[in-house]
Protein backbone atom coordinates (compact mmCIF):
# COMPACT_ATOMS: atom_id res chain seq x y z
CA UNK A 1 0.00 0.00 0.00
CA UNK A 2 1.38 3.34 -1.15
CA UNK A 3 1.89 5.91 2.09
CA UNK A 4 1.80 9.39 1.52
CA UNK A 5 4.77 11.07 2.69
CA UNK A 6 5.37 14.94 3.09
CA UNK A 7 8.93 16.31 1.43
CA UNK A 8 10.41 19.57 0.27
CA UNK A 9 10.45 20.77 -2.44
CA UNK A 10 12.79 22.79 -3.97
CA UNK A 11 13.52 25.86 -5.74
CA UNK A 12 16.64 26.64 -6.94
CA UNK A 13 17.92 30.30 -8.27
CA UNK A 14 21.42 30.50 -9.86
CA UNK A 15 22.50 34.28 -9.97
CA UNK A 16 26.64 33.90 -9.18
CA UNK A 17 25.26 32.21 -6.02
CA UNK A 18 22.41 29.58 -5.49
CA UNK A 19 19.37 30.21 -2.99
CA UNK A 20 17.41 27.08 -1.93
CA UNK A 21 14.16 27.53 -1.03
CA UNK A 22 12.09 24.42 0.45
CA UNK A 23 8.29 24.37 -0.40
CA UNK A 24 5.92 21.39 1.03
CA UNK A 25 4.73 19.06 -1.60
CA UNK A 26 3.31 15.25 -1.54
CA UNK A 27 4.61 11.77 -3.67
CA UNK A 28 4.00 8.37 -3.04
CA UNK A 29 5.88 6.67 -1.39
CA UNK A 30 7.72 3.09 -2.49
CA UNK A 31 11.41 3.43 -0.37
CA UNK A 32 12.44 6.08 -3.42
CA UNK A 33 14.56 9.09 -2.93
CA UNK A 34 14.60 12.10 -4.63
CA UNK A 35 17.79 14.25 -5.54
CA UNK A 36 17.60 17.73 -7.53
CA UNK A 37 20.98 18.64 -9.44
CA UNK A 38 22.61 21.89 -10.32
CA UNK A 39 25.73 23.56 -10.99
CA UNK A 40 27.94 26.35 -12.64
CA UNK A 41 29.19 25.97 -15.45
CA UNK A 42 27.11 22.93 -16.83
CA UNK A 43 27.91 19.68 -16.04
CA UNK A 44 27.13 15.81 -16.69
CA UNK A 45 25.64 13.91 -13.48
CA UNK A 46 26.64 10.27 -12.89
CA UNK A 47 24.97 8.50 -10.56
CA UNK A 48 27.24 5.30 -9.45
CA UNK A 49 28.90 5.67 -12.32
CA UNK A 50 25.46 5.48 -14.95
CA UNK A 51 25.44 8.93 -16.84
CA UNK A 52 22.09 10.14 -15.90
CA UNK A 53 21.79 13.26 -17.94
CA UNK A 54 22.96 17.11 -17.60
CA UNK A 55 22.43 19.90 -14.70
CA UNK A 56 20.14 20.92 -14.28
CA UNK A 57 18.74 17.65 -13.11
CA UNK A 58 16.10 16.42 -11.02
CA UNK A 59 14.93 12.56 -10.17
CA UNK A 60 12.19 10.91 -7.85
CA UNK A 61 13.04 7.50 -8.54
CA UNK A 62 15.82 6.84 -7.05
CA UNK A 63 16.84 4.26 -4.64
CA UNK A 64 17.10 5.00 -0.97
CA UNK A 65 20.85 4.96 0.55
CA UNK A 66 24.32 5.09 -0.47
CA UNK A 67 24.84 6.68 -3.95
CA UNK A 68 28.06 7.79 -5.81
CA UNK A 69 27.61 11.34 -7.21
CA UNK A 70 29.57 12.79 -9.89
CA UNK A 71 29.71 15.93 -11.82
CA UNK A 72 31.58 16.41 -15.32
CA UNK A 73 31.84 19.56 -16.86
CA UNK A 74 30.10 19.87 -19.82
CA UNK A 75 32.50 22.10 -21.29
CA UNK A 76 36.18 21.13 -21.33
CA UNK A 77 37.18 25.35 -22.17
CA UNK A 78 35.92 26.40 -18.87
CA UNK A 79 39.14 24.79 -17.07
CA UNK A 80 36.41 23.69 -14.27
CA UNK A 81 36.95 20.40 -12.50
CA UNK A 82 35.15 17.37 -11.34
CA UNK A 83 33.37 17.34 -8.49
CA UNK A 84 32.22 13.70 -6.84
CA UNK A 85 31.23 12.96 -3.30
CA UNK A 86 28.77 9.93 -1.60
CA UNK A 87 24.98 10.57 -0.67
CA UNK A 88 22.83 8.64 1.58
CA UNK A 89 19.19 9.60 0.23
CA UNK A 90 16.70 9.16 2.10
CA UNK A 91 13.57 7.69 1.67
CA UNK A 92 10.47 10.24 0.93
CA UNK A 93 13.03 13.36 1.02
CA UNK A 94 14.03 15.34 -1.76
CA UNK A 95 18.19 15.96 -1.35
CA UNK A 96 19.55 19.07 -3.38
CA UNK A 97 22.77 19.79 -4.98
CA UNK A 98 24.28 22.95 -5.94
CA UNK A 99 27.74 23.15 -6.99
CA UNK A 100 29.94 25.80 -8.47
CA UNK A 101 32.80 24.07 -10.05
CA UNK A 102 36.10 26.29 -10.04
CA UNK A 103 39.53 24.78 -11.71
CA UNK A 104 40.36 23.18 -8.32
CA UNK A 105 38.62 22.02 -5.32
CA UNK A 106 40.03 25.22 -3.59
CA UNK A 107 38.08 27.76 -5.60
CA UNK A 108 35.10 25.50 -6.38
CA UNK A 109 31.76 25.52 -3.34
CA UNK A 110 28.93 23.94 -2.72
CA UNK A 111 25.76 23.21 -1.15
CA UNK A 112 24.11 19.90 0.04
CA UNK A 113 20.53 20.09 1.48
CA UNK A 114 18.10 17.53 2.75
CA UNK A 115 15.57 17.04 5.57
CA UNK A 116 14.39 14.69 8.31
CA UNK A 117 11.78 13.82 10.66
CA UNK A 118 12.94 14.92 14.42
CA UNK A 119 10.82 13.46 17.47
CA UNK A 120 9.20 16.48 18.11
CA UNK A 121 6.26 18.21 16.23
CA UNK A 122 6.24 21.28 17.59
CA UNK A 123 9.44 22.78 15.84
CA UNK A 124 12.03 22.63 13.79
CA UNK A 125 15.47 22.13 13.90
CA UNK A 126 18.78 23.21 11.18
CA UNK A 127 22.10 21.62 10.98
CA UNK A 128 24.90 23.44 9.32
CA UNK A 129 28.31 22.00 8.93
CA UNK A 130 31.12 23.81 7.12
CA UNK A 131 33.89 22.99 4.73
CA UNK A 132 36.53 24.15 5.93
CA UNK A 133 35.24 23.77 10.11
CA UNK A 134 34.71 26.76 11.98
CA UNK A 135 32.60 28.86 9.83
CA UNK A 136 30.75 31.47 11.52
CA UNK A 137 26.84 30.92 10.79
CA UNK A 138 24.63 33.50 11.23
CA UNK A 139 20.60 33.19 10.85
CA UNK A 140 18.77 36.42 9.92
CA UNK A 141 21.70 38.27 10.87
CA UNK A 142 21.76 36.89 14.51
CA UNK A 143 25.65 34.97 15.13
CA UNK A 144 24.71 31.40 16.07
CA UNK A 145 28.16 29.87 16.49
CA UNK A 146 30.92 28.04 14.78
CA UNK A 147 29.99 25.32 12.22
CA UNK A 148 29.47 22.64 12.52
CA UNK A 149 26.17 23.13 14.79
CA UNK A 150 22.94 22.73 16.09
CA UNK A 151 20.01 24.83 16.24
CA UNK A 152 17.21 23.06 17.83
CA UNK A 153 14.34 24.84 19.31
CA UNK A 154 13.33 26.80 15.72
CA UNK A 155 10.15 28.05 14.78
CA UNK A 156 8.16 27.04 11.43
CA UNK A 157 9.52 29.93 8.94
CA UNK A 158 11.87 31.76 6.76
CA UNK A 159 15.13 32.15 7.58
CA UNK A 160 18.21 33.77 5.73
CA UNK A 161 20.96 31.51 6.76
CA UNK A 162 24.73 32.96 6.38
CA UNK A 163 27.72 30.56 6.25
CA UNK A 164 31.50 32.92 6.76
CA UNK A 165 34.30 32.06 6.96
CA UNK A 166 37.53 35.13 6.41
CA UNK A 167 39.46 34.28 3.25
CA UNK A 168 36.56 32.40 1.77
CA UNK A 169 33.74 33.65 -0.13
CA UNK A 170 30.25 33.97 1.94
CA UNK A 171 27.27 31.95 1.16
CA UNK A 172 23.88 32.78 1.99
CA UNK A 173 20.95 30.85 1.97
CA UNK A 174 17.24 30.83 2.27
CA UNK A 175 15.14 28.19 4.40
CA UNK A 176 11.99 27.58 5.48
CA UNK A 177 11.81 25.63 8.43
CA UNK A 178 9.03 23.26 9.27
CA UNK A 179 7.45 21.82 12.25
CA UNK A 180 8.77 18.47 12.93
CA UNK A 181 11.86 18.41 10.05
CA UNK A 182 15.65 18.94 10.39
CA UNK A 183 17.10 20.92 7.55
CA UNK A 184 20.49 19.39 6.91
CA UNK A 185 23.22 21.47 5.51
CA UNK A 186 26.58 21.36 4.39
CA UNK A 187 28.09 24.47 2.86
CA UNK A 188 31.66 24.05 0.84
CA UNK A 189 33.14 27.52 1.00
CA UNK A 190 35.07 28.47 -1.79
CA UNK A 191 38.81 30.43 -1.47
CA UNK A 192 39.33 34.29 -2.31
CA UNK A 193 41.81 35.01 -4.74
CA UNK A 194 43.82 38.25 -3.29
CA UNK A 195 46.11 40.00 -5.76
CA UNK A 196 48.02 38.24 -8.83
CA UNK A 197 51.24 36.52 -8.03
CA UNK A 198 54.24 38.15 -10.28
CA UNK A 199 56.19 36.15 -12.12
CA UNK A 200 59.88 36.03 -10.44
CA UNK A 201 63.12 35.73 -12.08
CA UNK A 202 65.06 32.57 -11.91
CA UNK A 203 67.22 32.57 -8.78
CA UNK A 204 69.20 30.22 -6.84
CA UNK A 205 65.87 30.80 -3.95
CA UNK A 206 63.38 29.65 -6.78
CA UNK A 207 65.70 26.94 -8.07
CA UNK A 208 66.02 25.40 -4.32
CA UNK A 209 62.13 25.58 -4.30
CA UNK A 210 61.90 23.94 -7.39
CA UNK A 211 64.19 20.97 -6.41
CA UNK A 212 61.95 20.73 -2.77
CA UNK A 213 59.39 20.63 -4.64
CA UNK A 214 60.53 17.42 -7.47
CA UNK A 215 61.79 15.78 -3.72
CA UNK A 216 57.98 15.88 -2.97
CA UNK A 217 57.26 14.68 -5.71
CA UNK A 218 59.15 11.73 -5.71
CA UNK A 219 58.26 10.98 -2.26
CA UNK A 220 54.28 11.31 -3.46
CA UNK A 221 55.39 8.67 -6.13
CA UNK A 222 57.04 6.26 -3.80
CA UNK A 223 54.21 6.44 -1.16
CA UNK A 224 52.14 5.65 -3.93
CA UNK A 225 53.87 2.78 -5.32
CA UNK A 226 54.00 1.26 -1.83
CA UNK A 227 50.63 1.40 -1.48
CA UNK A 228 49.56 -0.20 -4.30
CA UNK A 229 49.15 -3.38 -2.85
CA UNK A 230 46.68 -2.45 -0.43
CA UNK A 231 43.53 -4.57 -1.36
CA UNK A 232 40.16 -3.01 -2.35
CA UNK A 233 38.64 -1.76 -0.92
CA UNK A 234 40.68 1.45 0.51
CA UNK A 235 39.84 5.02 0.66
CA UNK A 236 42.38 7.39 -1.14
CA UNK A 237 42.45 10.70 0.19
CA UNK A 238 40.77 13.63 -2.78
CA UNK A 239 42.25 17.06 -3.27
CA UNK A 240 41.37 19.30 -0.86
CA UNK A 241 41.82 23.31 -0.11
CA UNK A 242 45.09 22.21 2.38
CA UNK A 243 46.48 19.52 0.98
CA UNK A 244 45.52 16.84 3.40
CA UNK A 245 42.60 16.35 5.71
CA UNK A 246 41.44 15.34 9.30
CA UNK A 247 41.60 11.85 10.45
CA UNK A 248 39.19 11.78 12.92
CA UNK A 249 38.26 9.69 16.22
CA UNK A 250 34.41 9.66 15.38
CA UNK A 251 32.66 10.29 12.43
CA UNK A 252 32.02 13.78 12.97
CA UNK A 253 33.84 17.11 13.48
CA UNK A 254 31.58 18.54 15.88
CA UNK A 255 33.97 18.28 18.86
CA UNK A 256 36.42 20.03 16.84
CA UNK A 257 39.93 19.02 16.65
CA UNK A 258 40.32 17.45 20.42
CA UNK A 259 38.86 14.63 17.65
CA UNK A 260 41.47 14.59 15.45
CA UNK A 261 44.21 12.11 15.29
CA UNK A 262 46.29 12.48 12.59
CA UNK A 263 46.65 14.12 8.63
CA UNK A 264 46.45 12.11 5.57
CA UNK A 265 47.82 14.01 2.40
CA UNK A 266 46.18 14.19 -0.88
CA UNK A 267 46.46 10.87 -2.64
CA UNK A 268 47.04 8.90 0.21
CA UNK A 269 45.78 5.44 0.52
CA UNK A 270 44.67 3.67 3.18
CA UNK A 271 42.56 0.59 4.22
CA UNK A 272 38.97 0.58 4.53
CA UNK A 273 37.37 -1.09 7.58
CA UNK A 274 34.05 -1.50 5.79
CA UNK A 275 31.92 1.29 7.47
CA UNK A 276 30.38 4.37 6.32
CA UNK A 277 28.41 6.49 8.77
CA UNK A 278 26.80 9.43 7.89
CA UNK A 279 29.16 10.54 4.76
CA UNK A 280 32.39 9.14 6.69
CA UNK A 281 34.78 6.26 5.97
CA UNK A 282 36.34 4.51 8.60
CA UNK A 283 40.13 3.98 7.38
CA UNK A 284 43.07 1.83 9.48
CA UNK A 285 45.37 5.28 8.87
CA UNK A 286 48.18 3.42 11.14
CA UNK A 287 48.90 0.05 11.86
CA UNK A 288 46.44 -1.34 14.36
CA UNK A 289 44.63 2.52 14.79
CA UNK A 290 41.58 3.42 13.38
CA UNK A 291 40.04 6.75 12.55
CA UNK A 292 37.07 8.10 10.27
CA UNK A 293 37.81 10.49 7.15
CA UNK A 294 35.51 12.79 5.59
CA UNK A 295 33.44 11.37 2.54
CA UNK A 296 33.53 14.54 1.20
CA UNK A 297 37.37 14.47 0.48
CA UNK A 298 37.75 11.18 0.67
CA UNK A 299 36.90 8.26 -2.02
CA UNK A 300 35.89 4.39 -1.50
CA UNK A 301 37.32 2.61 -4.07
CA UNK A 302 35.91 -1.23 -3.73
Amino acid sequence: MNKKILFPLILVIVAGLAFLVFKLGVFSFQAKAAVQIDSTPKARVFIDSVEQGVTPFESGKIEAGKHEIKLVPVSETDGASSWEATLDLVPGIFTVVNRTLGKSAANSSGIIISMEEITSRKSASIQVISIPDQAVVKINNESKGFAPVMLEGINPGSYNLTVSLPGYEERQIPLNAVLGYKIKVQVQLAQTIEGIVEEATPSAEVEGAVDEKVEEEEEVVEKEESTVSIEKPYVKIKETPTGWLKVRSEPSSAKGDETVLAKANTGDIFPYLDETTSGWHKIEYEEGEEGWVSGVYSELIE
